[in-house]
């Protein structure tokens, strides 16, 4: 099995050297890596993926990308401490900093929606409050910031009235 996966990375690794423009299959890549617990390398990619979205237009779906592409980002960071014991109230502020961008850039994403008068904007506003959630976990087990958690998990709500994580979330903290 082990070298089934040496061979799809390999696969990957080449095809991306000779056409880095191929996102799709870099974010497939650091999927593959996250599977196999190599941190770093998935990392590594991703951050090349984001570079690379630099090169496209910045059009509404390229802007999608680079919300999903720091989300994907941001879980790396976290399951990268959750190797250890200690993750709890162990700050990551690369973590923290790539939801913080997410977030930013899926208001973007909403924005330009309305403009397009898209019907996508409720899945997109989705999309904000499980940001928001994130956000507010973050804030919650790692900096033990309650005000800032509580306000995330607002934020949520605002965008997303059923949310019943952070309906929950509040509960718990209040």
């Amino acid at each position: 099995m082990t070298h089934d996966y040496n061979r799809a990375i390999k696969y990957y690794e080449t095809t991306l050297q000779e056409d880095p423009r191929l996102f799709e299959l870099r974010i497939d890549l650091a999927e593959l890596y996250i599977k196999l617990k190599a941190f770093d390398d998935s990392k590594r990619v991703l951050i090349e993926a984001l570079k690379s979205l630099k090169d496209f237009k910045n059009d509404i779906d390229n802007k999608t990308r680079n919300v999903d592409t720091l989300i994907l980002l941001s879980q790396v960071y976290l399951d990268e401490d959750h190797q250890g014991t200690d993750w709890k109230f162990k700050a990551n502020p690369d973590a923290k900093q790539a939801l913080i961008e997410a977030s930013r850039f899926q208001m973007e994403v909403i924005d330009a929606c309305r403009q397009l008068s898209s019907d996508r904007t409720d899945t997109e506003r989705e999309k904000a409050a499980n940001i928001s959630f994130k956000l507010g976990k973050y804030y919650e087990e790692r900096d033990g910031n309650n005000t800032e958690a509580l306000t995330c998990f607002n934020d949520c709500l605002q965008r997303s009235q059923g949310h019943i994580k952070s309906m929950l979330a509040i509960a718990k903290i209040n």
